[in-house]
């Protein structure tokens, strides 16, 4: 019995022995999974803390400018369109598309023929108006020599000047209609009003015409006006004189200075805008009347501001709970690069000259602005700066 207890105890303890080393065993597998486990996760930190690469600058020192833009049209300070003052058949065409004319140049004759018939009969109805006012006249002095004698009674004297003054009245309205006649002969030669260059023709040789008919457009082509509207927040910075810059899509590398010359005294009470006018000298008379402009006007300077270029800015929208589309608010922010890490910065925008923006609050002069690669930037994230 006693050698029973002891093999049964033998055998229970090699059992144990046994169970022991497979538990040791795998605790020692489980130990060798867990430290490749932490390995990985070690090599992965390791690769999510690589350092992006970034550009850096320092802010610019530059002056901001506030500039309004607007969009508007080149017009003529001097045009004019000619039409016809009288009625009748184009006879004579003496100008072309671009012609350049003077002063009183005639451009148009319009038949004058039956013009010219008028003339004559106002002639010959003055001639006679002067002839019966001249006998008159010699009637009147015998009849007023008689009366003062005594010899011609009042009602004959009175009757003699009734009839003087209305021989008087006949010839002046003769002479009237006679230079009416006149001018309505000269009227059929049609001059410029002033020295330019045709812009229009409308008709030709041979073409029945007739009053208030368009005959042509003669413009000025120094100087230009480009016409513009102001909304109502920029109204109040505006003056006579200010200079102005204008572009054309004809050249489109080029700046052409003005100055405005007028500000409407009015604003449009439907659209908040001024009507404002910029005259440009266009001496050298490559600007055309009717181009589209694009203008520029110097509102506001400061010198020496924090400038950074625009898209180093990035922003973020929030709306507010309970509010509207129209109360979403934006923040505006960058990145600096401090040491090896991305700082984001809240900053605060000014004025926007060219691609650059005015910060005046947020950062500092000697700060590395982030300006490549930090569209996806994270506030803390590792990076390797490099100078612009």
């Amino acid at each position: 019995m006693e050698g029973r207890i002891r093999n049964h105890i033998s055998t229970h303890t090699g059992d144990r022995r046994w169970t022991s080393a497979l538990a040791l065993t795998a605790f020692l597998a489980i130990v060798a999974i867990g430290s490749s486990g932490c390995g990985e996760k070690e090599q992965q930190a390791d690769t999510a803390e690589q350092a992006l690469p970034v550009t850096v600058h320092a802010p610019y020192r530059e002056d901001a400018i506030r500039v309004i833009s607007a969009n508007g049209s080149l017009v003529a300070d001097k045009q004019v369109t000619i039409i016809s003052p009288v009625s009748g058949r184009i006879v004579s065409k003496r100008v072309d598309l671009g012609s350049r004319v003077a002063a009183n140049q005639v451009l148009f004759v319009v038949d004058y023929s039956s013009l010219d018939a008028a003339v004559q009969q106002a002639q010959a109805a003055v001639s006679s108006a002067e002839q019966q006012a001249a006998n008159l006249a010699t009637e009147f002095a015998r009849v007023q020599r008689l009366y003062a004698e005594g010899g011609a009674s009042q009602s004959q004297f009175d009757a003699i000047r009734t009839q003087k003054a209305a021989a008087d009245e006949g010839v002046k309205q003769a002479r009237a209609m006679l230079q009416q006649a006149v001018i309505r002969r000269n009227d059929a030669e049609v001059r410029a009003p002033f020295s330019g260059l045709v812009g229009k023709v409308f008709v030709e040789v041979g073409d029945m015409v007739g009053p208030g008919v368009p005959l042509a457009v003669v413009t000025e082509p120094a100087p230009l006006i480009a016409k513009i509207q102001v909304p109502e927040r920029d109204f109040g910075t505006l003056r006579i004189g200010q200079s102005a810059t204008v572009q054309v899509a004809s050249y489109p590398n080029e700046a052409f200075s003005g100055t405005i010359r007028q500000i409407s005294p009015i604003l449009d009470a439907m659209t908040r805008m001024a009507d404002v006018e910029i005259l440009l000298p266009n001496r050298d008379q490559r600007l055309k009347a009717g181009m589209y402009a694009r203008v520029e006007i110097e509102a506001d300077r400061r010198p020496n501001a924090l400038m950074v270029p625009s898209n180093a800015v990035l922003q973020e929208a929030s709306l507010v709970a309970g509010s509207t589309v129209s109360n979403i608010t934006r923040t505006y922010y960058l990145f600096v690069a401090e040491g090896e890490r991305a700082v984001r910065r809240n900053v605060t925008l000014g004025y926007t000259t060219g691609d650059r923006v005015e910060i005046t609050s947020g950062i500092r002069p000697d700060d590395k602005i982030i300006v490549q690669g930090h569209s996806f930037l994270q506030n803390g994230q590792r990076v390797s700066p490099a100078s612009e």
